[in-house]
């Protein structure tokens, strides 16, 4: 029986997204005894800004190599000028883009930093910006091949000097928000070269022009669609930083880190998800689709479940009290990101229309998203404060996924179970407000350890069929 490349690939994918991105999850004891709520604040708004800044330097590109891959596999050449065109035109664009911006930092950047000096924060923020993308293009070229060891090893690695960096900068050094944000630069620059030695003989540099074309064709459709993305995730800490302090900023940023534990799981789920996916449709093997889809709904919902309901235990435990109020956005910020994560399986069909016309749907949805969660934060922050900006994400990301359920299968038809794929992730949302009850502190662990392990067997039961097929099912 062979593996289950499915299966196997997500759980690359979602342990390394959780190293890689999830670092500051794992250091939160170490760096909350070291950095203030301003410093956390400020690390917040620099990463929130360079998220915005990665859409411009990637145009979706790295898209585009996932898409066409499977269109040109057969022909090793035809791979190499695709890879290369891709790499050589992102390179360039970000040397440009980087130019641009460091000239009009005063007008381009600085009005969105609030409090925080451009120099050093945002000035090392630019360099892992002009370095990462390479990387990022490298690595999607092994998604594309589904070669999962091989990323996992490239991030593993990336992981290992990342935090070895950091705990130097911050432990040693005691440079507070310049020690995360230099560490990361260095890092994306010594992983820039690694990626040309390694992936140098794998591509032809330069740029050939009907590929561009073809790939700017697919991809810049995507440009709005990933900007509104990315507002829905990081825009609150900006709203935040501007509306209340940036040392908010930095408490909310704390809660968001644990939440968005969903949101580096689906994505990581989603990056063999993906592959798998358009392998299925040239196919024309549908029918497993929707069964993986509303298991791994499932799945993302109890993990938010146990964040919502633990939460608060672990960080009043890990961190300092200046910190303790993170807990309060976790509830919603998780579930939010279980919605994206529906969201990944409504628009999949959408981003496989070679002609285009996915793409071009796609962002009216999104930037609608974008648009009402921009109105929400103006709006709830001041008469909520943090946890204002976390309904603002849980609200936006719950419309966009109604509005794609509807549209979704005009360009698929794929028959997935939408009803359970909404409401699943509704009634345990429902269930972890039980999380705000003021119990007394043991009492309430033991109340919610009690009704998570039943929601977690009744779960189990219902899903065990599902959950044995999934593991059990030979990839032909």
């Amino acid at each position: 029986m062979k593996r289950n490349k499915l299966l196997h690939n997500s759980g690359i994918y979602s342990v390394i997204s959780l190293l890689q991105k999830g670092i500051n999850f794992f250091l939160i004891p170490i760096l909350t005894a070291y950095l203030t709520t301003f410093d956390y604040g400020v690390v917040a708004v620099v990463f929130s800004i360079n998220a915005f800044l990665n859409v411009f330097y990637l145009l979706s590109l790295n898209g585009s190599l996932d898409r066409f891959y499977y269109e040109y596999k057969n022909d090793e050449e035809l791979v190499k000028k695709l890879f290369g065109t891709i790499v050589t035109f992102v390179f360039l664009t970000s040397v440009f883009l980087s130019v641009i911006i460091l000239i009009g930092h005063k007008w381009i950047i600085d009005p969105f930093l609030g409090n925080v000096d451009f120099s050093p924060y945002m000035l090392l923020g630019m360099i892992s910006i002009l370095f990462n993308p390479i990387f990022t293009i490298f690595q999607s070229t092994l998604q594309a091949r589904q070669e999962g060891k091989i990323f996992a090893k490239n991030n593993i690695i990336f992981f290992f000097a990342n935090i070895t960096f950091l705990l130097i900068s911050v432990l040693v050094f005691n440079l507070g928000a310049k020690g995360v944000l230099g560490s990361l630069a260095l890092t994306n620059f010594i992983f820039f070269i690694y990626t040309l030695f390694n992936f140098g003989k794998e591509i032809q540099f330069g740029i050939n022009l009907p590929i561009l074309k073809a790939s700017l064709k697919y991809s810049l459709p995507l440009v709005p669609h990933s900007l509104s993305g990315v507002i829905t995730n990081v825009i609150d800490k900006l709203f935040i930083n501007n509306l209340m302090s940036t040392s908010f900023a930095g408490i909310y940023n704390i809660g968001n880190t644990f939440g968005s534990i969903v949101l580096l799981i689906a994505s990581g789920v989603n990056q063999a998800f993906v592959p798998w996916f358009n392998e299925q449709i040239k196919k024309e093997k549908y029918n497993e689709i929707p069964q993986k889809a509303k298991l791994l709904i499932m799945l993302y919902s109890i993990i938010a479940l146990g964040l919502s309901f633990f939460g608060k235990e672990i960080i009043y435990f890990a961190t300092p009290e200046t910190y303790h109020q993170a807990w309060e956005v976790i509830p919603f910020i998780a579930y939010a990101f279980v919605f994206h994560g529906v969201y990944y399986f409504f628009s999949a069909p959408m981003f496989y229309d070679i002609s285009g016309r996915g793409n071009r749907l796609l962002p009216f949805f999104t930037i609608s998203a974008a648009t009402l969660n921009i109105a929400l934060n103006l709006f709830l922050i001041p008469k909520y404060g943090i946890i204002g900006a976390a309904l603002a994400t849980l609200i936006s990301k719950f419309i966009l996924v109604i509005s794609l359920s509807f549209v979704y299968n005009k360009f698929l038809k794929i028959k997935y179970e939408k009803l359970s794929m909404i409401f699943i992730p509704l009634i345990c949302l429902v269930i972890s407000l039980i999380s705000y009850y003021p119990f007394k502190f043991y009492n309430g662990l033991i109340i919610k350890t009690i009704v998570f392990i039943i929601i977690l067997s009744v779960s189990s039961w219902f899903l065990k069929r599902d959950l044995k097929r999934l593991i059990r099912q030979e990839t032909t």
